[in-house]
């Protein structure tokens, strides 16, 4: 049985949805997060503050989605190499947390968790839940099984996410030399 009844309202216009997540992107590395606001995307878009509520219910909502291509954090891969698969999960937090639009993005999700909650939890759902559940797997396989209990993989997963953070989010200039390589030898020591 199908459903016969119009939809209601207007369909959504790809030129339109394009023009509004084009407008965040050029307002965020413009303004920064705190500073954007949805009447500066309308305009810049060439749509109402109507339309932009019509289909995002937050402003966090919007910015997640705008940034979502800067975002590589999530799965990692599976391999025949549990190394390889434990460099590639530094490799996307660096990529990732080393990009000007995400860094605003990642620091203004954890940054707005009490005002803005559902950000903060699609963030969590979408991106840091996946990456370290999947990055805690691969440390799993990797490590040698003195090593691999459960809170000494959760403690290098501490160590790998808190060091990027602070050399890419937290300094003015990210410092990423080397990093991917000398986080590998604290967690494969000689």
């Amino acid at each position: 049985m199908t459903n016969d009844r119009p939809k209601r309202g207007r369909p959504r216009s790809h030129t339109s949805r394009e023009a509004i997540l084009g407008a965040v992107r050029h307002r965020l590395l413009a303004d920064g997060y705190l500073r954007l606001t949805i009447e500066a995307v309308a305009a810049e878009a060439g749509v109402s503050k109507a339309t932009i509520y019509r289909w995002w219910k937050t402003k966090g909502e919007l910015v997640l989605e705008a940034a979502e291509g800067d975002i590589s954090i999530g799965l990692v891969p599976e391999t025949n190499d549990p190394r390889a698969d434990v460099e590639a999960a530094i490799h996307q937090l660096v990529d990732t947390f080393s990009r000007p639009l995400a860094s605003i993005v990642i620091f203004a999700a954890i940054a707005t968790g009490e005002s803005d909650p559902v950000m903060a939890q699609i963030f969590r759902d979408r991106y840091v839940y996946p990456w370290r559940v999947s990055a805690a797997a691969a440390m799993v396989r990797a490590l040698p099984e003195d090593r691999s209990e459960a809170s000494e993989v959760q403690f290098l997963l501490d160590v790998i996410v808190g060091t990027v953070f602070q050399r890419t989010l937290v300094l003015r200039e990210p410092n990423t030399v080397g990093l991917k390589g000398r986080l590998m030898s604290v967690i494969f020591p000689i």
